[in-house]
């Protein structure tokens, strides 16, 4: 009784237990991007850690840094950083209240709107009668075209001669 009613499991797992299912195009990208991401985070570290060494005293060559970057621009970073959270900050609390106050207006929420029959039917390029048909019916047999859109339906199963 507190259990779900039985449904169709998934034909595949998700692409989250099983990596190697997602396309290998993906998977290059994905790999690509993040190394990328990890060069770009280790590069800043690296700009830091030398200036801090470059204030210790350390010799570093020019090549290491070749701007005069200083502690005093990474101090001018640290003043900014609390104006820029709250900035974020107010900036989230603000799309908030204007979600709310929206919906106390009663406004309608377009993200979010039920997909009406005639809706449906413009989007499947069908006639919006025989989508209602076809809602009526409890076994659907689909017939789809050469892109792979329903072209047609039928409440019986389609003769053997026209199954290609």
């Amino acid at each position: 009784m507190d259990k779900s009613r039985p449904g169709h499991p998934p034909r595949l797992p998700l692409i989250i237990e099983r990596p190697d299912l997602a396309h290998p195009f993906r998977r290059m990208a994905a790999l690509l991007l993040t190394v990328v991401a990890w060069c770009v985070w280790l590069g800043m570290w690296f700009v830091l850690i030398a200036t801090i060494g470059v204030e210790l005293g350390f010799d570093l060559p020019k090549i290491v840094l070749p701007n005069a970057v200083s502690l005093k621009s990474f101090e001018a970073l640290m003043y900014i950083a609390p104006y820029a959270i709250a900035a974020a900050a107010m900036a989230v609390i603000l799309a908030y209240l204007f979600d709310r106050l929206r919906k106390k207006r009663g406004d309608a929420d377009t993200r979010w709107r039920p997909v009406g029959l005639e809706r449906l039917a413009h989007d499947a390029a069908l006639d919006p009668q025989r989508i209602a048909e076809w809602q009526t019916m409890q076994v659907l047999y689909v017939e789809h075209g050469p892109l792979g859109r329903v072209s047609d339906a039928h409440a019986a199963p389609p003769c053997p001669e026209q199954v290609r």
